[in-house]
């Protein structure tokens, strides 16, 4: 931090004889001393919103803002807090710092809910530091975790090892929400494992969604064999099952299905909720022919 140093001057003087008086300010002057020993230091994620499973990349920035180098400069992140539970896992050998813009080499400590990195050497007066480092958002996170607030404890020693320890107040953080999104998978099942020419043979799709958003107007193709004649399309989603009508899906030259086409109803896979993943299944049954 700085002190400022206002100054202001005055004039006063006579006129008229000196039966009349008057007077005048100058402008004010600032100077700003500079404290010997000050620490202030800024946290950013370079994502605003976050996935399950997904990297976030964090920044950090520490400056020295008084006039005496500062030692043992550290920078302890709670990758979320919680501690063995906190939502974030530090990606080893992600870190990157640099000071007054030159790489410098630093190996962190890293701890389940705990990521503390010591710069090898002090932080000239006037100069800057900046980490760069990758943390992993757990796969496993709870579904009713909506936001991840990740703070960075910084603190110095002024002008030896041995100084007074010095700490940025408030810690700084950064703040990264849920995305809103949806997530599909597809697996697919036959009803059979061997047929005779002019069996009925169903195919059956298992869509799941495992986003927090419903995905909308959802589109299945699938190249069926050689043979498969199409008699019934159904989906079924939250328990109502819908037959399909013919004109409301596509079967190419090359056998391609595709639910539905333009005419047909929009198909929905729900949003996950905190015990199972949202869920639709189509279906298509149909006659094999021996050709």
């Amino acid at each position: 931090m700085s002190t400022p140093l206002n100054n202001q001057a005055s004039v006063k003087y006579l006129y008229n004889n000196n039966n009349s008086s008057g007077s005048a300010n100058s402008n004010t002057v600032t100077t700003h001393l500079l404290d010997q020993y000050t620490l202030s230091a800024s946290k950013s994620a370079l994502s605003p919103t976050f996935r399950p499973g997904e990297n976030i990349s964090y920044v950090v920035r520490v400056v020295n803002n008084g006039s005496g180098d500062l030692y043992t400069v550290t920078v302890s992140d709670d990758l979320g807090g919680g501690g063995a539970s906190a939502p974030l896992v530090y990606q080893t050998g992600s870190l990157r710092v640099f000071v007054d813009g030159a790489p410098v080499t630093v190996t962190p400590d890293s701890q389940p809910g705990a990521l503390t990195v010591v710069l090898p050497a002090p932080l000239p007066a006037g100069s800057s530091a900046i980490l760069v480092y990758t943390s992993q958002v757990r796969s496993d996170i709870p579904f009713s975790l909506q936001s991840i607030t990740n703070t960075a404890q910084v603190n110095a020693r002024g002008g030896s090892a041995s100084g007074t320890v010095l700490s940025v107040t408030p810690s700084p953080s950064a703040t990264i929400t849920r995305e809103a999104y949806a997530e599909l998978c597809i697996h697919k099942e036959a009803d059979k494992q061997t047929i005779m020419p002019g069996d009925t043979l169903t195919y059956t799709f298992v869509l799941t969604n495992q986003g927090n958003e419903d995905a909308q107007s959802v589109t299945l193709t699938d190249t069926l064999p050689t043979g498969f004649h199409v008699t019934r399309v159904t989906v079924n989603t939250d328990g109502v099952t819908t037959v399909l009508d013919p004109s409301q899906f596509t079967v190419d030259s090359n056998n391609t299905i595709t639910i539905p086409n333009s005419s047909g109803p929009s198909i929905r896979v729900p949003a996950a909720t905190s015990t199972a993943p949202g869920v639709t299944t189509v279906t298509i049954a149909g006659t094999v022919s021996s050709s």
